[in-house]
């Protein structure tokens, strides 16, 4: 879950509906100076299904004590996170190599990110490097598939691969900040341009609206959505979470995002 406060109230937000706005971007990514996803409909499909091995989870999340609110994703511990991502790349698979190796990719992403191995226990630390083993024994295996297939060789050479991994996680960053809610300006590093380049890109708020610079669309201004639930109240058991979870009103999340 992502929580995004309203006022009183929280917007609990799940993981697949922030995943299906990063979706939304990607389907509109590409400029002169920004390479449009390719394969567009593989990469597309990733950027909205990258957390789809949160899909059950989402249905009926733990409940954090301290805060009386649903668990946030980053509090969830390693080794029920890693059984999420490993769930998420098999789900992927239904849908193809191209996709799968991109989820695969992700979950790599964010732990070389935010996964600290010096302040982890033994036993975490252990249990992540066996799992990211496994998922570059998989990524090594699709990648080599993908270039003996003609119709994919050169669209999974390395150079490619890379450039839509950056791609993945420009966009979900993106899509966790506008969940959020963006009130300061957000600094987005390793942003995927063209011929192998990165930028920085930055998100302010501006009026109504976020305003991107530079600009990586492909039209004069975005919009974008997710949906979550509104939670009034704090919850002290999980039963009571789930239920009001199951009751509560739904609430969109919008932003327009505009050149600046």
């Amino acid at each position: 879950m992502l929580l995004r406060k309203d006022g009183l109230d929280v917007i609990a937000i799940p993981q697949p509906s922030h995943a299906w706005l990063s979706g939304q971007m990607a389907r509109a990514w590409g400029n002169r100076r920004f390479a449009a996803p390719m394969p567009y409909d593989e990469v597309c499909l990733a950027a909205g299904q990258h957390d789809i091995g949160w899909l059950d989870w989402e249905m009926r999340p733990a409940l954090d004590a301290e805060s009386g609110l649903p668990q946030e994703f980053f509090h969830v511990p390693p080794k029920l996170h890693i059984a999420l991502w490993r769930e998420g790349v098999r789900r992927a698979r239904v849908f193809g190599r191209y996709p799968a190796l991109l989820v695969s990719l992700h979950a790599d992403t964010i732990y070389a990110q935010y996964f600290n191995f010096d302040e982890a226990s033994v036993e975490d630390a252990e249990a992540v490097r066996a799992f990211l083993d496994e998922q570059h024994r998989f990524q090594a295996r699709t990648a080599a598939s993908m270039r003996a297939d003609p119709k994919l060789a050169e669209q999974a050479s390395p150079e490619a691969i890379t450039h839509n991994r950056l791609l993945i996680a420009a966009l979900d960053r993106m899509s966790l900040e506008i969940c959020w809610g963006v009130k300061e300006e957000i600094k987005i590093p390793n942003v995927p341009t063209v011929r192998g380049e990165t930028t920085e890109l930055r998100m302010q708020p501006r009026g109504e609206g976020l305003v991107l610079d530079p600009w990586p669309f492909r039209t004069a201004s975005v919009a974008v959505r997710a949906e979550g639930k509104r939670l009034r109240g704090r919850f002290a058991t999980e039963s009571d979470l789930h239920r009001a979870l199951d009751e509560a009103e739904a609430a969109l999340v919008t932003a327009v995002l505009q050149k600046a």
